[in-house]
């Protein structure tokens, strides 16, 4: 199964760079590697090639955006073309592997492995902050806001940063609640 994971996330990838060159030439401001779900997919990938535990961790709470991109998606494209496909594919292994990886490979989250993540996570929000002004792009959606578009970044910023700390403290806990479910044996 994780040959099969493996390929479908490297095509998703291949079709999703594929149409950024061909239908928009590969234009900077969209095309580069820093949604949030495309720096998890590939995080996905190395982690099904590794199986390291810190970047399964890492990979647990950034997917908890493929969620939230479900729930209020957000310059999506339809199912019908090429990138909507891709938006499909990457949300739902993105939705998934955590699991999987739970079930496959006893990986487990632990209490207070949301930290680490969370200052990851800070680490991403800042190079998109960096980047975004200099491809004029929309990396983690900062330019074209989907909640509060008319909030200056002043106070976003520091609201996406609480809002992301609960999202990660909630995650914890389902992670926390379905590995005792599925009682996956702890490695220490």
């Amino acid at each position: 199964m994780t040959i099969i994971i493996l390929i479908l996330s490297l095509t998703q990838q291949v079709l999703l760079y594929g149409s950024y060159a061909v239908i928009m030439n590969f234009d900077l401001s969209e095309s580069l590697p820093l949604h949030i779900s495309r720096i998890n997919t590939i995080l996905g990938i190395i982690y099904l090639i590794t199986k390291n535990e810190k970047l399964f961790k890492v990979l647990c709470f950034f997917s908890l955006y493929a969620w939230t991109s479900f729930l209020y998606p957000s310059r999506v494209y339809g199912i019908s073309h090429p990138l909507g496909i891709s938006f499909f594919v990457n949300h739902v292994i993105t939705l998934l592997l955590p699991f999987y990886a739970m079930i496959s490979y006893q990986a487990r989250v632990r209490l207070n492995d949301k930290y680490l993540s969370f200052l990851w996570f800070i680490v991403y929000l800042m190079v998109v902050l960096m980047v975004n002004p200099l491809v004029d792009g929309n990396y983690f959606y900062l330019k074209h806001k989907p909640v509060f578009p008319n909030l200056t970044d002043w106070l976003y910023i520091p609201g996406t940063l609480i809002v992301t700390f609960i999202l990660f403290g909630l995650g914890e806990k389902l992670y926390l609640t379905v590995q005792d479910r599925l009682k996956i044996p702890s490695k220490e």
